[in-house]
């Protein structure tokens, strides 16, 4: 089963969003430098948001579920912009413009090339990418075909039986990280 929805995924598409992605991401860097604040409020933003929801301090299975419902829904509504045709695309370069302000205002320069490094985002990066892709692949058929939701229901179960996992990993992997760093971090305090 798994692998017959493997196949669903346009491999070209996740290619293109991985592309897209990373042109948003290397763009952040004069973004931020330049401070042009249009583009920096938001994940700035929301950045703060999720820092006021969820903390080191938080019990380990708050800070797995809110990890997991958020980017669930955030990687939900990147296969849903489909329905909008070219969402998908300019979704890409911000997810990877927003991830790179983000980068730059904690970490600074060395925290943008060392994300990739991070096992988190090897899990996180694909799935958004395939969550594009798939998105595109939907956005193309109701392109061609008009408004349809047989696509949708066709490319429904990869979002759930490919992206969710991979999500369900990087969510136990980033509150393990969490805790273990923070419990180090408290631990050289004492």
């Amino acid at each position: 089963m798994v692998i017959e929805l493997i196949g669903l995924i346009s491999w070209d598409w996740f290619l293109v969003s991985a592309l897209i992605f990373l042109v948003g991401y290397v763009f952040a860097y004069p973004v931020w430098r330049w401070n042009i604040n249009v583009l920096i409020k938001y994940p700035v933003w929301v950045w703060g948001w999720v820092k006021r929801k969820i903390g080191p301090q938080d019990h380990w299975f708050k800070i797995f579920v809110f990890i997991f419902v958020f980017n669930s829904f955030s990687l939900l509504v990147n296969f849903l912009s489909g329905f909008l045709v070219v969402l998908p695309f300019v979704l890409a370069f911000f997810l990877g413009l927003h991830l790179g302000v983000i980068s730059m205002k904690e970490f600074g320069e060395i925290s943008f090339a060392m994300m990739f490094l991070n096992p988190v985002a090897w899990l996180e990066l694909p799935a958004s990418w395939i969550s594009f892709a798939i998105g595109i692949d939907l956005g193309l058929e109701i392109f061609r075909e008009g408004f349809n939701l047989n696509p949708f229901i066709e490319l429904l179960p990869v979002f759930i039986l490919i992206v969710i996992p991979f999500l369900l990993m990087a969510a136990s992997l980033e509150t393990a990280l969490i805790k273990k760093i923070t419990g180090e971090e408290m631990e050289s305090f004492n």
